[in-house]
Order: structure tokens, then sequence, then C-alpha cells
């Protein structure tokens, strides 16, 4: 279009110049005649006028092309305007699509954590709450069922050393045949008297029956009953506090320790001293065992801990 401007303009400047050349020259032939006349005048005019008007006709179309120029000027910055904002929009496309993504990602993170929540909440730990009837733990804690501790009687060497929780509902079975070929299950009483009573257990529960809870912890994973404390360590919650207890040691059955509750309580109408399996308190034997940090005669504290 450059090209084009330059061609017309050199065309109206030679026009110019011809009208200029030739209206001089008429006017030098004019000058020296003083008898033109009317139709040579006419025709003078004429032709006058038909420069003129060829003159104006150029510049007509130099400014017709002055406002196309302007016009295609317009158009590529219309286009340029255009391309920017077709890139804002793939740009803002992109950072839609990154901030979907972001959300989906959310969403996905979202989903992990409640499918966690949701197993917490399906897992658990259980534990025996030795010397009571209920679990009152921790607020997620929950009675699986109440019962009697049984276990080995403590005059036989091959009784079993470990304490059961019986329930209080047991299925029912027939009776077996007479047979001493057998292992044979017996409570468990307290053998606590004001001679051994450990400082802060309820008093008044010895020859009674020993009971037992089964306890559930939701949202816990792990238990454990640690020997020698009342408090748990860091990151671990308190089921319950207790003190330790276990069979005498010149029985001839052997017996397990358990941390029975420092609240125990006894079975109802189980108070008549029909012995079986018995549970003491626990007393510390300074030499091996290291006094400090241990102190000598003295009952073993207990707590029993979940996380």
């Amino acid at each position: 279009m450059s090209y084009l401007l330059v061609f017309i303009n050199a065309i109206v400047v030679a026009l110019m110049a011809m009208y200029v050349y030739e209206n001089e020259r008429k006017m030098e032939k004019m000058s020296t005649r003083h008898d033109l006349t009317e139709k040579e005048i006419d025709v003078l005019k004429i032709e006058a006028k038909r420069k003129e008007d060829q003159i104006k006709e150029l510049l007509s179309t130099k400014a017709e092309s002055k406002k196309l120029t302007q016009i295609e000027n317009q158009q590529i910055e219309g286009t340029k305007k255009l391309t920017e904002i077709e890139n804002q929009q793939i740009a803002g496309t992109r950072k839609l699509t990154e901030v979907e993504n972001q959300q989906i990602a959310g969403t996905k993170k979202i989903a992990e954590v409640e499918n966690q929540l949701l197993k917490s909440k399906e897992k658990g730990v259980t534990y025996i709450r030795w010397g009571k009837t209920r679990c009152d733990g921790s607020n997620t804690t929950e009675t699986i069922y109440s019962g009697q501790v049984g276990g080995g009687h403590y005059t036989l060497s091959g009784a079993s050393v470990n304490y059961i929780c019986l329930p209080n509902d047991p299925d029912a079975e027939q009776p077996l045949k007479k047979n001493p070929y057998y292992a044979f299950l017996y409570g468990e009483e307290y053998e606590i008297f004001d001679h051994n009573q450990p400082k802060g257990l309820r008093s008044g529960i010895g020859q009674h029956d020993v009971a037992c809870a089964a306890c559930l912890t939701k949202s816990k994973t792990s238990s454990i009953m640690i020997p020698g404390r009342k408090t748990c360590y860091n990151g671990w919650t308190k089921e319950y506090e207790g003190i330790l207890m276990a069979g005498y040691q010149s029985h001839p059955a052997a017996s397990e320790y358990a941390c029975v509750d420092r609240d125990a309580e006894a079975i109802a109408g189980g108070s008549k001293n029909e012995n079986g399996i018995l549970f003491y308190p626990v007393k510390t034997a300074c030499g091996s065992l290291k006094c400090p940090p241990y102190a000598a005669d003295t009952d073993v504290l207990c707590v029993v801990c979940a996380k």
C-alpha cells in the first residue's frame, strides 16, 4: 500500500505541474493575443475545469488511500488486540484447568481423609478391665460384656497360668461324663485383708469373687499395661489405673500379673471362701530389682493405656 501512495502522489504532483505549466503557456498566449474569441475562452475554461476535476479526483483517491491505510492499520491493531484476548482466554483456560485440577486433588484428599476417619471408627483395641463390671475409661470406650475372672486352682501345679474374663451369660452346653482327664476352670477370689490391703484400694473385698469387663476402645489400635506407674506416657490415653496383683509365690500353681482396678468390685453373692485362683497384691523386693528407682516393700501401681 505504501508503494501505491508514492505512485499516486507522484502523479498528482506531475499533473499539478503540467496544469500550472499549461496555464502559464496559455496565459502567455493570451497576453500576446488580445483578439481571443469567446469560443476559445470557453474551450480554455472547459480545459481548466477538466484539469481541476482530475486533480480533485486524484486528491480524493489519495485521501481514500490514506483512509484505507488507516482502516487497514486499525484492522491490524484489532487483530493484534483479538490475538491478545485469545491468548488471555487461553491463559485463563489454563488457569481454570489448574484450579479444577487443584479442586479435584482437594476432593480426592478429602475423600481419603473421610475414608481414614471411617476406617479409624471401624478400628479399635480390646482389653480386660480386671476388678470392674463396666468400662468407663475414655469417651470412646465401651463395655463389650461383664463377667467374672476364671482360671486354674492355686493348689494344682499343672493349672493354667493365664486369667480369663468369663461372661455372665454363657451359652449352655451338655454336661460332660465324669472323667479326671480334664483341665478345670475355677473362679477367682481377692486374697486381700487388713495386713496386705494396698493403699487406695477399696476395702472389704477379701474372699469375694473378682469381677471383670471386656472393653473396646474405638479409634485406638494399641493398648499396653504399664507396671509401676499410674500415668501414661506422652501420646497415650489412660483407660484405668490400679494395683498390680498375682498368685501367691508359695502356691504350686503358676500365675501371671494383672492390673486390678483401684476401685475394684466384687461379684454379688460371691463372698464364700471357696478359693480357686487367687489374687494377692504384688510387693517389691529389692536386690535384682533396682532400688532406686523402686522402693523396698511397696505396692506396685499399674496403668492401662491406649493410642
